[in-house]
């Protein structure tokens, strides 16, 4: 009779050792267990690349995507990199590659306007195609001419200042990291965007002494709080030059949206 009873209970613990070690059953365990409402779980929000023109302050900037297309500290990044600034580009009147890379090191500008020839290893000085494209006629390091990209996608349309929150220069062969490109580096301007922090404007108007007139509106309007935002930008530039009568009237405008939508429960879970 004991030994029956011996036989029972190695029976019945083995049997309580099997259904505690059973993945279907902790499945089903687990599955009763209740979780927590989505709502009370904190949202985490990565922002590994973009980098903003808010924490600028002056001609200083500490952020940028132009090293490896993550958002990486200045100090960081062992390429040679200059960060151009909203604020240098209104104190020094650069609207385009023309009239900022001479402020700029290890940077040439071609053309009548510029510090160097451009015109190529020809026996006749032909500028009609750097007419056509002043945006490429560069030079950086004595090399070649830079890739001019906008937002790091290239692009042969010349920049304008008036959209344009900074201007990023890696001089160098970014084509080592990131593909085919110029040995000479890249010119990258990153476009304005709408904000949902704050209304914003600004107006500006600029004058020189051969008659030239340019005039600027920047405004950021906020919809919706933390959710919808608009930006628009225009800019009526009027250029004179010695020669009368050449002149140059551009008029050109720009707009931006920005929504901004919480995550779904499925997407949070």
């Amino acid at each position: 009779m004991n030994t029956r009873k011996k036989s029972l209970y190695r029976f019945g613990a083995l049997a309580l050792l099997c259904a505690a070690t059973n993945p279907v059953l902790q499945a089903q365990q687990a599955s009763a267990t209740p979780t927590p409402p989505l709502d009370q779980e904190e949202v985490i929000t990565l922002s590994p690349f973009e980098v903003t023109s808010e924490a600028e302050t002056g001609y200083t900037a500490t952020e940028t995507l132009a090293g490896t297309r993550v958002r990486t500290d200045l100090r960081d990044i062992a390429s040679s990199l200059s960060v151009v600034t909203a604020q240098f580009l209104q104190d020094t009147g650069a609207t385009s590659n023309q009239t900022l890379l001479p402020y700029q090191v290890s940077t040439e500008v071609g053309g009548s306007f510029g510090n160097f020839a451009g015109v190529g290893n020809t026996q006749s000085a032909n500028e009609s195609g750097k007419l056509a494209n002043p945006n490429s006629n560069t030079r950086v390091r004595g090399l070649d001419s830079a890739d001019n990209t906008r937002d790091y996608f290239r692009s042969n349309i010349p920049w304008d200042s008036y959209l344009v929150d900074r201007v990023d220069m890696q001089r160098g062969p970014n084509s080592i990291l990131f593909g085919v490109g110029s040995p000479a580096g890249i010119v990258n301007v990153t476009t304005i965007g709408a904000r949902l922090n704050k209304n914003s404007g600004k107006v500006e108007a600029t004058v020189d002494s051969n008659g030239s007139q340019r005039y600027g509106i920047d405004y950021n309007q906020v919809l919706i709080k933390d959710e919808l935002a608009i930006r628009i930008a225009a800019v009526d530039d009027d250029t004179q030059y010695q020669q009368d009568p050449a002149y140059s009237h551009a008029k050109r405008a720009f707009g931006t949206c920005l929504l901004y939508t919480s995550p779904s429960p499925r997407d949070r879970g």
